[in-house]
């Protein structure tokens, strides 16, 4: 063997050791894995299943977490957006809520809306429904409105008690048999009920009368006037298309409608601290007589045109078209004159209005127990 052939006979067992310690190693490290990873294939999926749930379970963690943070803060901007201005916005809209019922209601208040911001940018206002009897006045159901920023949802009046049946003014008109007959009807029943009980009706007059006039007409009854139905030339086509019928008045209580700007104030007072300044104020109306009817009529004004800037939520309230331009007009022109009104007093107080030549018809709406 010569020396070339020893070398390269050396070359090839260093090349068969290397190999049998390569093999070695192979087997040492999966023998190694198998310690360190005894797990069948279906532990290794339950294992990929766990995972795969709290993945899940985080990513629904951070969506809950980020859909409380945006319930805050936009929580926070609803807020401010319905408590900004002055009067806030808030305030506003239970405003028109509050006019628009006392012009509409034969038996409305203006004021009593309460509102209740929610989050979202919505708002709700409510307000209840009430109808004066006497001396006391009794809840009859409540007016609901949904708002989302300034935009009016359809109102919703809800009814709690049974009698809610369409009551209605007539028109003046020349005299005919059948409403003569329920004339006589309604005098027939105030006479039937016993004298310790006291009544609201609805008076309509045989023509127009000055607001002076229907004070007058009433001034020496024991009887409260409520609220004046006032002629703003819709009325007379209203007439034509039903026999006289007015079934959607509009008009003012016998109180003045006082807006935010009338109010004055008599005393005001400031507390500081670190976190801010807090101030009182105290604000009375202005004075007002039973009978003025100047303060009246220049409320009743004012209401309308206020109400014009919001006419679409008006118009919603209303439950149709106020047309306010018009009858604004037609006011300024004609002036104010009644077709009708609402008063309570104890029945056979009532009962004594029965000849008056002013009154052309009545009709009893609700009866109570005596409370005057």
């Amino acid at each position: 063997m010569t020396k070339h052939d020893k070398e390269q006979h050396l070359k090839r067992e260093e090349m068969e050791e290397q190999e049998k310690r390569s093999d070695s190693g192979e087997e040492r490290i999966e023998f190694s894995i198998k310690q360190s990873f005894p797990f069948d294939e279906q532990k290794q999926r339950a294992i990929l299943r766990r995972s795969k749930w709290k993945a899940r379970f985080q990513t629904a963690v951070s969506a809950i977490a980020i859909m409380i943070a945006v319930l805050i803060v936009t929580s926070i901007l609803t807020t401010i957006y319905y408590a900004w201005g002055e009067p806030d916005r808030a305030e506003q809209l239970a405003n028109v809520i509050n006019y628009t019922v006392a012009v509409t209601d034969p038996y409305g208040r203006p004021s009593g809306t309460s509102t209740g911001v929610k989050t979202l940018f919505r708002m709700e206002a409510t307000k209840d429904l009430v109808k004066r009897v006497g001396r006391a006045s009794n809840k009859v159901g409540e007016l609901k409105v949904n708002y989302l920023f300034s935009m009016m949802g359809y109102p919703e009046r809800n009814y709690i008690t049974d009698n809610n049946r369409l009551m209605t003014f007539i028109y003046p008109y020349r005299q005919n048999a059948s409403f003569e007959h329920v004339t006589d009807n309604t005098w027939d029943r105030l006479n039937r009920l016993p004298e310790g009980t006291v009544v609201s009706a609805y008076v309509s007059f045989a023509e127009l009368l000055e607001t002076r006039d229907v004070f007058q007409l009433f001034a020496d009854k024991d009887v409260d006037l409520l609220w004046f139905a006032v002629d703003t030339g819709m009325e007379l086509s209203e007439r034509r298309r039903s026999g006289g019928v007015v079934t959607d008045p509009i008009g003012f209580p016998s109180s003045p409608i006082w807006h935010e700007d009338d109010f004055k104030v008599t005393s005001r007072e400031e507390s500081g601290s670190w976190f801010g300044k807090t101030v009182s104020e105290t604000r009375s109306s202005p004075e007002y007589k039973i009978g003025d009817y100047e303060v009246l009529h220049a409320q009743f004004f004012k209401t309308l045109r206020f109400l014009q800037n919001y006419e679409n939520h008006a118009d919603k309230l209303y439950y149709g078209q106020l047309k306010l331009g018009e009858r604004i007009a037609y006011l300024e022109e004609h002036g104010v004159k009644h077709y009708g009104a609402v008063i309570t007093g104890p029945t056979k107080e009532v009962l004594s209005l029965r000849g008056e030549p002013s009154i052309a018809l009545i009709e009893v709406d609700e009866v109570d127990f005596w409370n005057w």
